[in-house]
């Protein structure tokens, strides 16, 4: 049962930690940029179920970066991490300092699509957008419903608004017990060649 249940969160590419502390640093963030993809590793159970299925990847969650008042900020549809009591799962923005905190991941990245900079300012634009609108976490893992958004489907989808296919068609075959099918894995947009690092680290 606990296997399953994992599998169920595999594709919310979350972790469950509640406790929040200040990630290492410093980082190099006068080298980030809006739109940047900001991926993690996470700890716990359900980080170790994404990683399994995405056998080849490094990372069980990805989002978006975005500057807000001077702050470097990562927008992310993510479920299991409510703000407050009675917060709904959906896509959220919240400061990198808390998406990389140390009871949250043991690695990250900063990685950059090879293309315009207004491009990519422009879908964290749309993801912000979203964010502002409420957008719920997709539970049904659904490509096809853009209502709701999972964290890789969140990234790709705001990506091609602006013509830009971070994905390539790439989608990774998940077949366990309890879960099936086709679904966006991390690895499937860090496979993206246009897609170079800017910034590593490892705990």
């Amino acid at each position: 049962m606990v296997y399953i249940l994992a599998l169920v969160f595999l594709l919310g590419c979350c972790s469950c930690a509640k406790e929040r502390r200040v990630a290492d640093g410093p980082w190099p963030v006068e080298e980030f940029s809006d739109g940047d993809l900001v991926f993690r590793r996470g700890i716990g159970l359900m980080s170790r179920a994404v990683l399994v299925a995405d056998g080849s990847g490094m990372y069980s969650h990805v989002g978006i970066l975005k500057k807000v008042e001077e702050e470097w900020h990562v927008i992310h549809a993510v479920p299991g991490e409510p703000d407050y009591e009675g917060d709904v799962d959906r896509v959220k923005v919240e400061p990198l300092v808390r998406f990389w905190a140390t009871d949250r991941a043991v690695r990250g990245a900063v990685m950059r699509m090879e293309v315009d900079s207004q491009l990519a300012a422009g879908a964290a634009v749309q993801a912000w957008q979203m964010a502002q609108r409420g957008t719920l976490f997709d539970h049904d893992y659904d490509l096809a419903d853009t209502t709701a958004m999972y964290c890789t489907e969140l990234v790709d989808f705001v990506y091609r608004k602006v013509g830009v296919d971070v994905s390539e068609g790439r989608l990774s075959r998940v077949n366990v017990p309890g879960v099936g099918g086709d679904y966006l894995l991390p690895s499937d947009l860090a496979d993206n060649r246009q897609l170079k690092p800017v910034f590593e680290f490892s705990r």
